[in-house]
């Protein structure tokens, strides 16, 4: 590999390019505005234990998932057989089973030819006297608790992603709980964060059927005595948050035609009294089933219920598909997290904050400057090291270290990496790594010398002889560090990352551009000797 111009210029490019993507590391809020239009604008991105922040592990009641899968079922199976005129005398889910029973034995077999259809591939399905029962098969079970797991992080991700925090880092710890660290989030965004993560926020639409101020009031009307016995009549009891007076409960259909899951969209709006108020949209199928349900009830109330409570009731005047609003006592910043938690999604099972805490950036100061003093002291060791058994080549070595760092932080900036104390450590292990490549090569350029070669045959056959070993060395790293990444989490994800780009900007350091370095110094063919 001589040093042509090709080289010369990809080199160059290279370092110029990485210049570019550190340049809003080192610039910050002075980046100007139109840098985030043609080049990555967010630089390198501390992680929690250097900048300080929220730690959250988050335990996901996965089970619930199993119930709500049964759940399904049931209403599944509920919807068949009234096709077929078929009534369910009863319910009940244990664990993992469901046990459906029938007036008839007519009745139980049509809903065995029903259940055998649909659900034979994921439950064993098995009769007892007039009970139907479904006992979900395991390795379905294991599959649904995993899929109710990466929805929760799925949506929590996007909840917290839309609070527009630093690089927010959320993953699955073990089986049932999920890791959020929050960098660069003070303590007055913990609360904030918090209450989004745990919301559930469940949007359903339902048609009311009466109110009143207390609850002995509204059931007397209905002729009932209990919350239970409205279940019979396919009505259901919440309570009211409308702030209007004599509404503190609601009698409203069990069912609900329409839920959050048809929305779109939704956003902070401000109503004609200027009060805060939250502006949704349907799609597709959510427009038609809203269109549906608004024709077929006008002139009634249409009870907006957010997690169990009625938010508002307005009359319904006419047809409506597309959109719709929610009023209620908000303040700005509740409306605008209520429409943020209505964009991400309803969470799909309960989730409990099992531990929190916030990390003071005094941690973070007194990490990076120990991690930073690292690197300096080892970087000047190095390139002391270097000059003092390798001379002149060891300039060549420390000059080609050099670029290779800068290579490194503009990689992680590029990449979204975010660094944190064990990425620092991988920096560190790379500094030392870098300059074996070098040390192999100039240790064969030696031997090529000692047979009694010229100084250029030396160089090539020292550079060419020991590629291989070079690359070798450097693959196995890489694989070990790709299975840390692919296995970890965490901070030996981090490490793991740092260092996997550390090894590929290494070898091309070594190989390229030490080589091509070493090719401009020694271009005269009649050299007489190498300063090494």
């Amino acid at each position: 590999m001589r040093a042509s111009r090709g080289w010369i210029g990809t080199i160059l490019v290279v370092t110029v390019l990485s210049l570019i993507l550190l340049a809003p590391t080192f610039l910050g809020d002075s980046t100007p505005s139109w840098w985030g239009k043609l080049f990555p604008d967010r630089g390198i991105r501390l992680g929690l234990d250097l900048k300080g922040g929220i730690f959250l592990l988050i335990g996901v009641d996965s089970e619930k998932g199993v119930e709500h899968e049964l759940a399904s079922i049931k209403d599944f199976m509920n919807e068949e057989l009234k096709d077929q005129k078929v009534l369910i005398k009863g319910s009940k889910i244990t664990d993992d089973s469901l046990a459906l029973q029938f007036f008839t034995k007519a009745d139980l077999d049509k809903a065995r030819g029903v259940a055998e259809t649909n659900f034979s591939e994921i439950s064993n399905i098995e009769e007892d006297n007039l009970s139907l029962n479904f006992e979900l098969k395991g390795l379905y079970v294991a599959d649904v608790e995993e899929r109710a797991i990466d929805q929760v992080k799925q949506v929590i991700e996007n909840r917290v992603s839309e609070l527009g925090l630093v690089e927010p880092s959320i993953q699955k710890a073990g089986d049932n709980r999920i890791l959020i660290q929050v960098p660069g989030a003070s303590e007055k965004d913990r609360q904030r964060i918090i209450d989004i993560i745990k919301r559930s926020a469940v949007l359903e639409f339902k048609i009311v059927s009466n109110t009143g101020a207390t609850e002995e009031t509204v059931l007397a009307a209905l002729d009932v005595a209990t919350p239970e016995e409205l279940s019979q009549n396919n009505l259901t009891l919440h309570p009211g948050n409308t702030g209007v007076e004599n509404e503190s409960f609601f009698v409203t259909t069990l069912d609900a035609p329409v839920t959050g899951e048809s929305l779109s969209g939704a956003r902070l709006i401000f109503d004609e009294l200027g009060k805060p108020a939250v502006s949704f949209t349907f799609k597709g199928e959510g427009a038609s089933k809203f269109g549906v349900l608004t024709e077929e009830n006008i002139g009634r109330r249409l009870a907006i219920v957010l997690d169990g409570t009625i938010k508002s009731a307005p009359t319904i005047q006419e047809r409506i598909t597309s959109q719709g609003r929610i009023t209620g006592n908000f303040t700005p910043e509740e409306a605008k997290d209520l429409a943020l938690v209505l964009r991400s999604g309803a969470l799909p099972v309960p989730v409990e904050i099992e531990q929190e805490r916030t990390v003071g950036p005094s941690l973070g100061k007194e990490s990076i400057d120990k991690g930073t003093s690292s690197m300096i002291i080892g970087g000047i060791l190095v390139i002391i090291f270097m000059i003092f058994f390798y001379r002149l080549q060891g300039v060549v070595a420390d000059i080609a270290l050099l670029l290779n760092m800068l290579f490194i932080m503009a990689f992680l900036s590029a990449f979204g990496v975010t660094l944190t104390l064990p990425g620092i450590a991988g920096l560190v292990l790379t500094l030392g790594m870098a300059v074996d490549g070098n040390i192999i090569i100039f240790e064969r350029i030696k031997e090529e010398l000692s047979t009694g070669k010229s100084p250029l045959a030396a160089i090539d056959a020292g550079y060419g002889r020991s590629l291989w070993t070079v690359l070798d060395a450097n693959i196995t790293t890489l694989i070990t560090a790709l299975i840390l990444f692919w296995f970890g989490t965490g901070p030996i994800k981090g490490f793991a990352a740092t260092l996997s780009i550390g090894i590929i900007s290494t070898v091309f350091s070594n190989v390229v551009v030490a080589r091509v370095i070493t090719n401009l110094i020694y271009k005269d063919k009649k050299v007489p000797s190498l300063s090494i």
